[in-house]
């Protein structure tokens, strides 16, 4: 049966209740790590001057906290999915896929940065050659090109959107066969992925306007959500309703 938004999000409300403040603990100390981390290279490079070395020194140490915040990420994934399926959680979920290989949450990331990158790169080159030489022509095309890749780009995002879920979730699973499966599951469900987005734009913008301290409930709603929406795509909602139904019958 497939649920609306608005299902959806209450579900995820009732799933998030009595455990908002272990969903926020851990989407704040990721923030936090990723801060601590990014800071000493920031002030380094601020200070230098913007030398080379340093920018270079400050980019790699932007790439090395994305895959860490990744992997993180995965584990409240993780977290999220025992909220779901009423198990126990922990904080040092948050941790626990960096045991689990994690080679296949970063193959995966480089995989779909592939993918993103064919789109937008014809453009972005042709834009940045029209800016270098000041054509006009050139600087339409480009923009042009962009846009048309961006279109492009946001079925195929939507298309994948569930890759990080079935790799945490199947932990024997490949990054290219969870590409595959996140690409059968959302056939005909992109367009309710899509619609769910846009349902959180009003609570980001509000998210923002608090100095993005909302989103620190926001963040773990939305996921939350997303989490639901794996589950409903995937029958595993419609399994655990009649398990539930079937109990309280008994009873």
């Amino acid at each position: 049966m497939e649920r609306t938004s608005a299902e959806l999000k209450r579900l995820a409300r009732e799933k998030l209740t009595g455990h908002w403040g272990l969903a926020i603990g851990a989407t704040l100390l990721m923030s936090l790590i990723a801060t601590a981390v990014l800071i000493p290279f920031y002030v380094l490079f601020l200070f230098s001057g913007g030398g080379t070395v340093q920018f270079i020194a400050y980019m790699l140490a932007v790439l090395f906290v994305h895959v860490i915040v990744m992997i993180m990420q995965c584990g409240i994934t993780r977290m999220l999915l025992g909220f779901a399926r009423n198990q126990d959680s922990e904080l040092g979920m948050l941790f626990g896929e960096f045991t689990r290989r994690p080679d296949r949450y970063i193959l995966a990331t480089l995989m779909i940065f592939g993918i993103d990158l064919l789109c937008v790169l014809p453009g972005s080159i042709c834009w940045s050659v029209g800016i270098l030489q000041g054509s006009v022509l050139a600087n339409i095309i480009g923009f042009v090109l962009y846009l048309a890749g961006t279109v492009i780009l946001i079925p195929i995002v939507l298309r994948f959107n569930l890759t990080f879920f079935l790799l945490v979730d199947n932990t024997r699973m490949g990054a290219l066969e969870a590409l595959r499966e996140s690409s059968r599951l959302m056939d005909g469900n992109k367009g309710r992925m899509f619609y769910l987005y846009l349902t959180f734009i009003g609570w980001s913008l509000l998210g923002m306007c608090s100095c993005g301290l909302g989103m620190l409930w926001i963040t773990p709603y939305m996921n939350q959500t997303m989490i639901n929406f794996y589950l409903d795509v995937t029958g595993e909602l419609d399994r655990m309703e009649k398990s539930e139904s079937g109990a309280e019958f008994f009873e």
